[in-house]
């Protein structure tokens, strides 16, 4: 008896293909109730336990933090000098990556916020540690306003099920106008130039882009159309 899916050869007593899976079925022939030729397979591996490695991964970042700030104190001269940047560093990716993983269902209203105020103190602390002038008039800003437009696409995307175009659309349109901000803030801090030079570009694109979603959003036939194709 033969596969009728990939041709294997199967022994009387396979109810479906060891290679491809596919039910085994033969007009005139019968099944043998017999034990199939392989044995049946066990999965023996153990399961990790999530907290445990966590909890390892906890230890190691501070393990490295510990380090850096001991190393730092004694070759500066008990002082602290690189190796805030470090650890503010190794805060940042844990709080990132590491800390959502701690909650059964991470909700993104929180834990994106949270992404965002951690990059917006350890640039605090840059600024502060290096007597600079630009945190307030240009990192916060623009910090505040990457949080705003990520949380809301984050949000609106986790807990709404439809209008995925709406809201990419309006995600580029904000898009655009943040990289007019950028520019605008970068000219008003540092004193580059007076006029608008690069970000014009972005916002035309992305504003084109947002439109373009939109009018797919509101024009049924053409959705159903572009998704029959690209599962938009």
């Amino acid at each position: 008896m033969y596969c009728v899916k990939c041709g294997v050869e199967l022994a009387d007593s396979e109810k479906k293909c060891p290679l491809c899976g596919t039910q085994v079925y033969h007009p005139d022939i019968v099944p043998a109730e017999a034990e199939g030729p392989y044995p049946p397979f066990q999965n023996t591996a153990e399961v990790l336990n999530p907290r445990g490695v966590l909890f390892v991964l906890t230890v190691l970042f501070l393990i490295i933090a510990a380090i850096c700030l001991l190393c730092d104190w004694n070759l500066s001269g008990s002082r602290i000098v690189w190796s805030g940047y470090v650890t503010g560093a190794l805060v940042l990716i844990y709080v990132t990556v590491v800390l959502p993983y701690w909650f059964r269902r991470p909700s993104p209203a929180v834990f994106v916020p949270c992404d965002f105020l951690a990059l917006g103190l350890y640039l605090f602390y840059i600024n502060s540690a290096l007597g600079g002038r630009w945190f307030f008039t240009f990192a916060l800003p623009l910090v505040a306003g990457a949080a705003i437009i990520t949380t809301a696409v984050a949000v609106l995307s986790y807990y709404i099920r439809r209008g995925y175009l709406f809201i990419w659309s309006g995600a580029c349109i904000l898009g655009g106008v943040y990289t007019v901000g950028i520019e605008i803030l970068i000219n008003i801090t540092f004193g580059v130039r007076e006029k608008l030079i690069w970000s014009p570009y972005p916002f035309l694109a992305l504003f084109m882009i947002g439109v373009m979603l939109l009018v797919i959003a509101l024009v049924r036939p053409l959705r159903e159309s572009l998704h029959k194709k690209f599962f938009l």
